[in-house]
């Protein structure tokens, strides 16, 4: 997109854009209170999102697990809740940035070691200027515009409104904002000696980016820095930038990277990159916006993705799209015809299930399939990764693609080679989370590398503490007829069940076991 063009504010008087309007009419008004109510706001706003943003809370709370596994749970929980006030704050400081004159606050900002900058420029190759999403960029972005010009790259928001003032706010104060597919205009700026900032520090998919650690974390990194850097052979530097609540200016500080960066590798050149990343964010670690799933792309693909409670999207498609999706696909298990199991060109495995229950008051099977999967999963229980959930259109049923478990079914196992033990233990462990089998389905519990993982999650039950003995006794009752295990494997699966479950002496359920060794 051209980085001047910006939509004109008055197509955007549809009723779907009415609350985007009221809520940066609202933020807009604490803008213009003084500096101390500003903050104190954008606090009480952080609290609240705290309190009602549940899925951001628990993004943030997964990366400071991740990233600072040093600190106790109590200073974890602190460190969560000063993260949302500092985004509040930031929001706060984002519309005095876009709808104020920076001019009023020139005095507040703290400029250090420019002098790196001015001797970056004197080179006259432009200067790549390595920024981060901190909750105070809009804001420390528009003061150093009024000394220092540069342009900035930015991805578009998918809130067009949003978008549009968030453009229009950079530019007032900037000298080019380029969309980040923008390549051409983003070197032809950089050839002209100006200075570019970006922002290299979210998860941009697995492609041009490589894995570097991040917080001791593999985290995928984008490569464009180190390409745009190289285009000229342009001088690259580290900019951070925090509030500082003791002086009460807004600081920034320049950081030159050694002159051989970039190299010719780019795992080294990103792990540095993400080094010096993690340094600076360490100095005011709650004024960096943890709200990115920064570790969401894996070399392993999305299981081995730390945001597991995060709900899967639903996408809509028309019936001609679904129809090319599965040609040339194989039904590998069909109940009826809407619901069943395929497996696509890719391997990929795709699954269609009605869109409703059959039994009153019962969630829906797909919903049932995709919260069980997670909330098994969240519990240490391995179970099946959904990618993508469709709804069809004009169709009475639902689909989704998930990645296949690995390992063999407890259907194909020989007796002799049933590791009887583990299944005990695992059935155990699932009891006592809470996991009911509706239906006990040998052939989707799966076993691999000495761990079970159940295939089947939308015929799980789930309470909120461990389940009773009479629902342990079917669910093993079901289990072991169905397995036609013979009389001294029953006994040690009931023994090792018991054992691993403590209930050795509560004669209720022991007596329910010994019915377990009669068939």
């Amino acid at each position: 997109m051209s980085q001047q063009q910006t939509p004109q504010l008055s197509s955007f008087i549809a009723p779907k854009y009415w609350p985007t309007w009221i809520g940066v009419g609202l933020l807009t008004l604490i803008a213009f209170l003084p500096f101390r109510l500003r903050l104190l706001g954008g606090a009480m706003l952080g609290k609240m999102l705290f309190i009602f943003a549940n899925e951001r809370r628990y993004i943030v709370a997964t990366n400071i697990k991740l990233c600072f596994p040093e600190l106790s749970k109590t200073e974890q929980e602190q460190l969560i809740k000063d993260c949302f006030i500092e985004n509040g704050r930031g929001l706060i400081d984002t519309m005095v940035g876009w709808f104020r004159n920076p001019k009023q606050f020139q005095t507040m900002l703290d400029i250090k070691n420019v002098e790196a900058l001015d001797n970056a420029l004197a080179k006259g190759k432009g200067v790549v200027l390595l920024g981060a999403h901190y909750t105070t960029l809009d804001f420390t972005a528009n003061l150093v515009s009024l000394q220092i010009p540069f342009a900035v790259t930015y991805r578009p928001h998918k809130n067009a409104l949003f978008d549009a003032l968030m453009l229009r706010g950079r530019l007032k104060n900037t000298n080019g904002v380029f969309d980040r597919y923008d390549i051409r205009g983003t070197l032809r700026h950089l050839k002209k000696n100006n200075i570019i900032w970006y922002a290299p520090d979210q998860d941009y998919g697995s492609n041009h980016s490589v894995f570097a650690p991040f917080f001791g974390n593999p985290a995928a990194t984008i490569t464009a820095a180190s390409r745009l850097a190289k285009f000229y052979n342009s001088p690259v530097l580290l900019a951070r930038h925090h509030r500082n609540d003791i002086t009460g200016k807004y600081e920034i500080e320049f950081y030159p990277f050694p002159e051989d960066y970039p190299g010719s590798d780019d795992v080294a050149d990103a792990a540095y990159m993400n080094q010096q990343l993690e340094k600076a964010i360490r100095l005011y670690p709650s004024q960096y916006m943890w709200t990115h799933k920064r570790f969401k792309t894996q070399a392993d693909g999305k299981p081995a993705s730390p945001y597991i409670a995060i709900k899967t999207p639903v996408n809509k498609m028309d019936r001609q799209h679904f129809n090319t999706m599965i040609e040339g696909s194989k039904i590998i298990e069909e109940q009826h015809s809407k619901n069943l199991t395929r497996i696509l060109h890719n391997n990929a495995l795709f699954r269609i299930l009605p869109l409703s229950s059959s039994k009153f008051f019962e969630k829906p099977p797909m919903q049932l399939f995709d919260t069980n999967a997670r909330l098994l999963r969240l519990a240490g229980v391995n179970s099946i990764t959904i990618d993508n959930i469709f709804e069809i259109k004009s169709a009475d049923f639902i689909a989704a693609t998930y990645f296949p478990l690995y390992g063999e079914s407890l259907a194909k196992i020989q007796h002799s080679e049933l590791p009887v033990d583990q299944l005990a233990d695992f059935f155990a462990k699932v009891h006592q989370l809470g996991f009911f089998f509706t239906q006990v389905k040998p052939s989707k519990i799966y076993y691999a590398n000495g761990e079970f993982s159940i295939a089947n999650p939308e015929d799980i039950k789930v309470f909120p503490t461990s389940i009773c003995y009479a629902d342990r006794f079917l669910n093993i009752q079901s289990l072991l007829n169905k397995l036609e295990l013979p009389e001294n494997q029953r006994t040690q699966f009931a023994e090792a069940y018991m054992a691993a479950t403590g209930l050795e002496r509560v004669s209720e359920f022991t007596q329910l076991f010994s019915k377990l060794l009669f068939r």
